[in-house]
């Protein structure tokens, strides 16, 4: 990386994104902070479907449904916990993904 105080024909995350004078100096300021803005979202979403993830997890009965007593869900017909578990880890790891891709993006 170079530090410049040179705006003139700087390029800014793609070829085509040049700053050309002070309002396009302006414009990819803007811009940068809306993609900035943009990877804290996914980093919020992220740690909030953890969140959530984590208190289902824990709501989920411990032996799949299979148990007769009345403080096992009815609610919960044949799906089992091992399915629940994967699809969640599934998610969280195609979050992380999009979360290190953004970071590198706009580092």
């Amino acid at each position: 990386m170079l530090f410049t105080w040179d705006t003139t024909n700087l390029c800014i995350i793609f070829p085509g994104w040049h700053i050309r004078s002070t309002t396009t100096l302006l414009f990819s300021l803007l811009g940068v902070i809306l993609l900035t803005a943009g990877y804290e979202f996914v980093r919020d979403m992220s740690r909030r479907y953890e969140a959530s993830s984590a208190e289902y997890m824990n709501s989920l009965p411990i032996d799949g449904g299979n148990s007769n007593d009345r403080s096992s869900s009815l609610l919960w017909s044949g799906k089992n916990a091992q399915q629940a578990e994967t699809k969640v880890k599934l998610v969280k790891a195609a979050l992380y993904a999009v979360q290190v891709f953004y970071s590198f993006f706009i580092m």
